[in-house]
């Protein structure tokens, strides 16, 4: 991303943003509500389009990318998706093969996809399953295994431990480093910062329109003043294995 910027009516969300991120990275898209998480991944995924600036992927302009290039691309889980969709969660998982079928055909190879997804999300076992007779937890955990399946270069995430139980956010943070260390690119939007300092690679911290913050997680507790733009309440320290840590007071 390069000079950024976008508005709703009056008001300025993206300022001028210019970013880059690389294959095998997880960045971690920190902020509070309303700091422009969301637009920015609805950009990259060209869901929306920038007033000012450009989007570049794999060094080609996003413009000359079409609909169906992109999604080959790029994998979104947006932040809420209806609960109603007349699909069952295996159907719903093979949306995510449709940029690389033929025509509305499923392959062998989709089918194994498909599988495999849903297999490392643990929502198999709900596959015949409509999608709307599903918990928040199980929904999100089928919305995640689409994204998988779509076996898309780089992972768009908005906030994807919505509605899952403790193990399951570490299970689905866990998929996702090991994505990026399989050479994805990973971003996901998160309001848990332990989540994101254990997993993620880097941070960005957006506040004001801008990338306030671009750090490292491995020096994330070398300045702790990102943590202000959260809360005062905020205080980090280590792990015993020495890794940062974020409490509460």
């Amino acid at each position: 991303m390069k000079g950024v910027s976008f508005s709703y009516g009056s008001r300025s969300v993206l300022d001028s943003i210019s970013l880059r991120a690389e294959e095998g990275e997880f960045l971690a898209l920190l902020g509070i509500n309303g700091s422009g998480k969301s637009t920015l991944l609805d950009i990259i995924s060209g869901f929306r389009r920038p007033e000012t600036g450009s989007v570049t992927i794999s060094g080609r302009s996003q413009q000359q990318w079409s609909r169906r290039e992109i999604a080959q691309q790029v994998s979104h889980l947006p932040q809420a998706i209806h609960a109603d969709l007349p699909f069952t969660a295996e159907q719903l998982v093979g949306m995510g093969r449709y940029p690389h079928t033929d025509r509305w055909f499923e392959s062998h190879e989709d089918h194994r996809h498909i599988r495999a997804a849903m297999e490392r999300t643990s929502c198999w076992a709900q596959r015949h399953r409509s999608f709307g007779s599903l918990s928040g937890g199980e929904r999100q955990r089928v919305l995640l295994a689409a994204c998988l399946a779509q076996d898309a270069a780089a992972l768009l995430l908005d906030e994807p431990s919505t509605f899952l139980d403790i193990e399951q956010q570490l299970h689905c943070f866990s998929v996702l480093r090991e994505e990026a260390q399989e050479g994805k690119l990973c971003i996901a939007a998160t309001h848990d910062l332990n989540l994101a300092l254990t997993y993620c690679t880097r941070l960005l911290v957006l506040a004001n329109g801008v990338i306030a913050y671009d750090i490292r997680t491995t020096e994330a507790h070398d300045d702790k003043d990102w943590l202000s733009l959260f809360s005062k309440r905020l205080d980090m320290g280590t792990t015993p294995a020495g890794s940062p840590w974020v409490w509460y007071q």
